[in-house]
């Protein structure tokens, strides 16, 4: 499973963005299994037996249809959820699913987050899904700096991935945006498949060409064409649907803004930044301001 991210931050993006095979490890799917759903990695559980059970049990709730099999499925959950928080393992693995109460967990967070220097980076990637699963995004982004100075590469992928919160349904895949208002923009490539996170005056966007689902909404798009051209200080990207609908994205990470000019001239369409969110025909933006982007969907 091939994956690449590019984001508003240039040390996430000098990171991320070199690209990376990442190969399912039933080690690490205890607490990155968002990621591995998201890469459509088919990965078991190994380790801690109990923890495997409440994630099989998680995943096949979502799945089941039989009211009767839901009825048992949770019970059958709360039981081990139950029994998990009694007695973990593995601290950080349990906190990393959200599975204790939340003033107990936020004084193990700051206890861990206090020796974030003697963690190992199996630790800080729990950590920092941890922060962000009890709503601390920018906490969660500060280990996730700990981390990205490790050398193991693959966790800091998954991690990042884990960070979105990413859930397969039947139907579609939800996510999270707590960490987009602190980066701005995020495209990631997964396999064949594109998804851009956006924030547009405070609130969030998902445009795929997966059935992503944040905020009850979402934009779907196929990339039947597309042209990546990756700059030093920023990346282009077009994609185009046999239908004639299109996308334009403009992501800048540096800390200079960038000339922007469009060299061809849509039918209709619409325009996203940060700041922004218009008509095309009303405004034709010249420049992408710093850690900025832009976002322009297009007709033909």
């Amino acid at each position: 499973m091939y994956v690449t991210i590019f984001t508003s931050r240039q040390d996430y993006t000098s990171r991320l963005g070199m690209g990376i095979y990442l190969r399912p490890r039933c080690d690490y799917a205890l607490w990155l299994w968002n990621a591995y759903e998201l890469i459509n990695a088919n990965v078991g559980y190994c380790g801690d037996e109990l923890m495997a059970r409440y994630l099989d049990v998680y995943r096949e709730l979502r799945w089941e249809r039989s009211v009767k099999s839901i009825v048992n499925l949770k019970s059958e959950m709360m039981r081990v959820r139950s029994e998990l928080r009694r007695g973990c393992s593995d601290e950080l693995i349990c906190l990393a699913n959200r599975l204790y109460e939340y003033n107990k967990a936020v004084n193990m967070l700051y206890s861990y987050y206090r020796r974030i220097k003697e963690l190992s980076p199996e630790d800080l990637s729990k950590l920092s899904i941890a922060f962000n699963r009890y709503n601390m995004p920018l906490m969660s982004l500060r280990v996730l700096d700990e981390l990205m100075s490790s050398s193991n590469d693959e966790l800091k992928y998954l991690t990042f991935l884990s960070l979105l919160n990413p859930i397969t349904w039947p139907f579609h895949i939800t996510m999270d945006t707590k960490i987009t208002p602190y980066l701005n923009w995020i495209l990631m490539y997964i396999n064949e498949h594109f998804i851009i996170l956006i924030t547009s005056l405070n609130r969030a966007y998902a445009i795929s060409d997966l059935n992503i689902n944040i905020n009850g909404g979402k934009v779907t798009l196929s990339n039947d064409y597309e042209f990546m051209s990756i700059m030093p200080t920023h990346i282009v990207t077009r994609i185009e649907s046999l239908d004639g609908h299109g996308l334009i994205f403009v992501g800048n990470w540096s800390d200079s803004a960038i000339d922007f000019n469009i060299d061809f001239r849509p039918r209709e369409g619409s325009i996203k930044g940060v700041s922004l969110d218009a008509n095309l025909s009303q405004l034709t933006p010249i420049m992408v301001p710093p850690h900025d982007y832009l976002s322009i969907k297009y007709s033909v």
